[in-house]
């Protein structure tokens, strides 16, 4: 994986948000300052706001407007993809790797929907997409998601991918044979830890980073690249925005140093 970070800005919220500038004004930055790290990498903020047809399902117009953004030299580095609504960012990424790859979801839902109409990309279901539609995946494993949505799953669909509980992850992270794609949903988290738009797990926020990091540095893993999914909406009701896209915050600027430490 290449030092490239891209922030993909599809609601705004990441305006609010800090972890990826070095100062508060700048979209652009060298340098990012925290826990006493300071990671020198370039940072590219994509500003997706006015790309219609893009919350939580994706039209064909969209998909092509995005991939015309996305620029070759940072598909294969850290992705930060807004909130859960556009997780299908990952099947757009995984749609332009030419390599044969594992995929490590952490998720707390499967997202392997059908579409609800035709063939459209769904953040539901853009996991089903990459078994149907990418020549290059070689197995797909996800952790952390729901049982019961779990076992509501297609059976023929579920049999294409290996689900691990949290109690499954305790001896170690699945094993994987070729070039790894890591894509990781913040509604893994307990929401008592951070706070993300949709319904959440019971992994702690600690834990996940830990894994990440793990994942990261492995020396037996090639690392295509990551990215990184679950911040709150700006209009979300019952809780305190304010501090909700602060501890999002924090935790992409962890992840940010976790990936260059």
């Amino acid at each position: 994986m290449n030092g490239n970070i891209t922030v993909f800005n599809f609601s705004g919220v990441y305006e609010e948000e800090s972890f990826y500038r070095s100062d508060k004004s700048s979209c652009f930055c060298d340098a990012v300052t925290g826990d006493e790290l300071t990671i020198k990498r370039a940072v590219k903020v994509l500003d997706m706001k006015d790309i219609p047809g893009t919350n939580c399902m994706c039209d064909d117009r969209a998909v092509l407007e995005i991939k015309e953004k996305i620029l070759t030299d940072c598909l294969y580095g850290l992705h930060f993809i807004d909130s859960g609504n556009y997780h299908y960012m990952s099947y757009i990424l995984l749609s332009m790797v030419k390599e044969p790859f594992s995929l490590i979801v952490f998720d707390h839902h499967p997202d392997m929907q059908p579409p609800m109409f035709g063939d459209i990309l769904s953040c539901g279901g853009w996991v089903l997409k990459v078994l149907q539609d990418n020549p290059f995946v070689r197995d797909v494993h996800i952790i952390g998601a729901d049982s019961k949505l779990i076992s509501q799953l297609d059976e023929k669909d579920r049999s294409k991918v290996s689900f691990y509980n949290l109690d499954d992850i305790k001896s170690g992270l699945p094993k994987t044979e070729y070039p790894l794609y890591l894509s990781v949903d913040k509604d893994v988290v307990q929401r008592d830890e951070l706070i993300t738009n949709w319904d959440q797990g019971e992994m702690g926020k600690e834990e996940l980073l830990d894994h990440i990091h793990s994942l990261m540095t492995d020396p037996d893993r090639k690392l295509i690249g990551v990215d990184i999914c679950g911040e709150c909406a700006l209009d979300q009701e019952g809780i305190d925005v304010g501090a909700a896209i602060a501890g999002n915050d924090e935790f992409n600027l962890r992840v940010m140093s976790l990936a260059w430490k």
